[in-house]
Parts: C-alpha cells; sequence; structure tokens
C-alpha cells in the first residue's frame, strides 16, 4: 500500500530543482519567513501592550475604588455563550456584507 500510494501516477513528484533556482526559492521561501516572524513578533508586541494598558487600567481602579474594582472583576452572570454567536475572527466573513439588512422595528 506504501508503494501504492508513493508511485501512483497522481502522487505529486518531489520538486527537482537546478542549482539556481534552488538557491532562488530558498531566499523566497526564507524572506516569506522572516516575513511572517516579524508580522507574528509584531502581532504579539500589540497583545502585550494592550494586555498592560487593562492590568495598569485594572489596578488605577483597584487604587480608586475598590466597589467599582470588585464590580469590574466579578465573574457573576458570565455565563455560557449562545449558540448563534460567533467566533470572533481575522478574517472577513465568506459572504461579506449584508446590505439588505434593516433593523426590525
Amino acid at each position: 500500500m506504501i508503494r501504492y500510494s508513493l508511485y501512483h501516477p497522481l502522487t505529486p513528484r518531489p520538486l527537482r530543482f537546478g542549482t539556481m533556482r534552488m538557491l532562488r526559492h530558498w531566499a523566497i521561501h526564507r524572506a516569506w519567513q522572516i516575513y511572517k516572524r516579524n508580522m507574528r513578533r509584531a502581532r504579539e508586541g500589540e497583545l502585550e501592550r494592550q494586555y498592560n494598558k487593562i492590568k495598569e487600567a485594572c489596578e488605577e481602579l483597584r487604587r480608586t475604588d475598590l466597589r467599582l474594582f470588585r464590580i469590574a472583576v466579578s465573574k457573576k452572570g458570565v455565563g455560557v455563550p449562545p449558540i448563534e454567536m460567533r467566533i470572533p475572527t481575522d478574517t472577513p466573513p465568506m459572504r461579506g456584507w449584508n446590505h439588505g439588512w434593516t433593523r426590525a422595528v
């Protein structure tokens, strides 16, 4: 079965590049990996900055008004989200914006 899957005519063959083409391929691939790493680090830095700001705001609220701080950080009323709720994503929806939507009055 392994031999069949490896040598089947519809199985894509591994890429075989010449020396110069392989160097170009490696350089482009490496540049893409560096770009993705930089984007990941920038995103992680932004998230860390946001987290630190939230932490500072909570600390300021705790020093200012302890009652409001307790209300803000309490888990009371936090439950399971409804099934209809969409999970937040970084990508746009498949169908795009519904321009025909109107509020039911």
